[in-house]
C-alpha cells in the first residue's frame, strides 16, 4: 500500500511557543510527504510521559479496528526521502510496524531502559522487533494489538512518570512487530531533543 494512504495522527500539546512551532512543523512535514489524512491530536496538560500515555490510548480507541493508523510524536524528521509514491511493504501477519527506531530496549520489570534493543533479521528488507523502546513513529495494524496496548497503558495512566514505550516493549515478543532495516523517521535535535536522543533514533540495522 502507499504510505500516504494510511491515516496519520500526530501528538502535540500546542500550549506554548515551543509546541506551536512543532505543530506547524508537523503539518508542513506531513503535507510535504503527501499524506491524505492528517489529524493533530492535542494532548493534555499532564506532565510527560503521562500525556503520551493518555494520547496513545485516546487515539487507538478512535481507531479500534483492523485498519492501519500511524501515530507520530511532534519532534520527528524524515530519515529517508518519502513522498506520495512511497510504498510500505509489511509481512501478512504484521500487528505493528515501527517507522522509527531506538537503540535501547525496555526493561521487563522496571520503568526504564535495559540494554540494547533486540531484533531478528527475517529477510533482506525486514526485521522483527522484540523489545524496542521509542513510540515516536509507529504504524498500528491489528485490532488485537491495539486492544492489548490500550489495556496495558490503562494500568499506568494514574502512575506518574511511567513510560508508555517501556510497557509497549514488553508486549513485542507476544506479537508480530516488524520494521525495515532502517527507520523512516527519527527524533531530531532540531526540535529540542538532546543529541543523545537523535543519535539513538537516527541509525539503521
Amino acid at each position: 500500500m502507499k504510505l500516504v494512504d494510511i491515516p496519520v495522527v500526530f501528538i502535540c500539546p500546542s500550549h506554548n511557543e515551543k509546541y506551536l512551532a512543532r505543530e506547524k512543523h508537523m503539518h508542513k512535514l506531513l503535507q510535504t510527504i503527501g499524506f491524505k489524512s492528517i489529524t493533530h491530536h492535542k494532548s493534555g496538560s499532564e506532565a510527560y510521559p503521562t500525556s503520551l500515555v493518555n494520547a496513545t490510548v485516546d487515539i487507538l480507541n478512535k481507531h479500534m479496528n483492523d485498519e492501519p493508523v500511524i501515530i507520530l510524536e511532534d519532534d520527528i524528521e524524515m530519515y529517508t526521502d518519502l513522498n506520495s509514491e512511497t510504498l510500505i511493504h509489511m509481512p501478512d501477519d504484521c500487528d505493528a510496524f515501527y517507522l522509527g527506531f531506538s537503540k535501547s530496549g525496555g526493561s521487563k520489570t522496571r520503568n526504564s531502559d535495559e540494554g540494547s534493543s533486540i531484533i531478528t533479521h527475517i529477510s533482506d528488507t525486514h526485521i522483527r522487533i522484540l523489545n524496542m523502546l521509542g513510540g515516536h513513529a509507529i504504524l498500528y495494524m491489528t485490532k488485537r494489538y491495539k486492544e492489548r496496548i490500550i489495556k496495558e497503558l490503562n494500568t499506568i495512566k494514574d502512575s506518574v512518570g511511567h513510560y508508555n514505550d517501556v510497557v509497549m516493549a514488553r508486549l513485542h515478543p507476544d506479537y508480530k512487530i516488524y520494521g525495515y532495516h532502517y527507520p523512516l523517521f527519527y527524533q531530531s535535535v532540531k526540535w529540542g531533543n538532546v543529541q543523545h536522543t537523535e543519535n539513538y533514533t537516527r541509525f539503521h540495522f
